[in-house]
């Protein structure tokens, strides 16, 4: 597929630019050609334990300059989604402490917040909506909590599906876990998932860039939820192998990328660069 009209590449992150601590090869410097050569870049996380200045931290961390206008993350999709369909609602999050601050910003009606202390705002009554975002300091205490609410009739919200976080060690567990424990409790799954694949983080995106879907490539290492969201959402795209799928998964996946590349350094000639 010739990319060379693109002018947006939508870049996920863990398994795809680095892999834990440690960058991919070649790939912060394919960015900074691309950069150069007059198009756009992002990076598209569906990861919502992070807020997007700790995500600009942990990219400057690798000695990439980056902006705040080339991160969005699952929870920046959500709170648009929520302002959208429920402004003014009460929201209780299952979500770092962090990423509560972070959504409180953007105008969402938190209630029940913790706090880094590990003490929690009350809350008066059921909550119009759940929203369950990667806890990565999750308590056993607010997941019943969320549980109890969502079981009370809120509406559930999750944040994105994916079922585990890549390191360079043992993965981490993922929203899917989250997922899987509330319907095993409830009987229940999301009412919405905001995250890649789905449509919602693709509207976001494209509001928030001004890009039809045809000029943006998704470039990620997972065939369910970056090469899905591409495919499902009319964008190009782009797998590459240095994180969770390898070339025999990816030839047996009813799910096929536009381009498939070793690593994404080797973009560049598709692009004449």
């Amino acid at each position: 597929m010739d990319l060379k009209g693109i002018k947006l590449f939508l870049m996920d992150m863990d398994g795809t630019v680095y892999l834990g601590k440690k960058a991919i090869p070649g790939a912060f410097e394919a960015l900074e050609a691309i950069r150069r050569s007059g198009r756009r870049i992002s990076f598209l996380t569906n990861n919502s334990s992070r807020t997007k200045e700790q995500y600009i931290d942990r990219l400057k961390g690798f000695d990439f300059d980056i902006n705040e206008q080339e991160i969005y993350t699952s929870t920046l999709a959500t709170c648009v989604y929520l302002n959208r369909y429920h402004k003014g609602e009460s929201v209780f999050a299952l979500a770092t402490p962090k990423v509560q601050k972070e959504m409180i910003e953007q105008g969402i009606k938190l209630v029940g917040v913790s706090h880094e202390d590990g003490t929690q705002d009350s809350v008066e009554g059921r909550p119009d909506i759940v929203v369950v975002a990667f806890d990565t300091t999750l308590m056993y205490a607010r997941l019943y909590q969320a549980c109890t609410y969502i079981w009370q009739g809120a509406k559930y919200v999750a944040t994105h599906p994916d079922d585990f976080c890549p390191t360079d060690g043992c993965p981490m567990p993922d929203m899917g876990g989250f997922i899987a424990l509330i319907q095993k409790t409830l009987g229940k799954l999301p009412d919405v998932t905001i995250g890649k694949p789905y449509a919602p983080m693709a509207k976001a995106v494209e509001e928030t860039y001004g890009l039809r879907p045809e000029e943006i490539a998704m470039v990620g290492d997972r065939l369910y939820t970056d090469i899905r969201f591409g495919v499902d959402n009319g964008m190009a795209s782009v797998l590459v192998l240095t994180g969770e799928t390898d070339r025999q998964m990816a030839e047996e996946s009813p799910i096929k990328p536009s381009v498939m590349l070793e690593t994404f350094a080797d973009v560049l000639p598709l692009l004449g660069l």
